[in-house]
């Protein structure tokens, strides 16, 4: 996204009704911030379900791999649900 698209998109307040799941599938894959810095630290938090400390945004890849880490694990897991059912 450039400057400018960012700031159109925080301008809309995208963020406001979306879970904290939306939030992080989409922010967490951008560059740049898109919303206000609380509610996206809020949102990560909730999701990987443990403080994330604001060194941490530093290095986005690896907020990723264990967010992909943690959908993976709940996709296995519902289908081990339907499987047995």
């Amino acid at each position: 996204m450039t400057k400018e698209e960012t700031i159109a998109k925080a301008e809309s307040r995208w963020y406001e009704g979306k879970s904290p799941q939306e939030i992080v599938e989409f922010q967490l894959y951008e560059d740049r911030l898109c919303m206000p810095l609380e509610l996206y630290q809020e949102a990560v938090a909730k999701v990987l379900g443990r403080p994330v400390f604001t060194h941490e945004y530093k290095e986005p890849e690896k907020l990723i791999a264990e967010y992909e880490a943690i959908k993976a694990a709940d996709g296995s897991q519902s289908k081990q649900s339907h499987e047995m059912a």
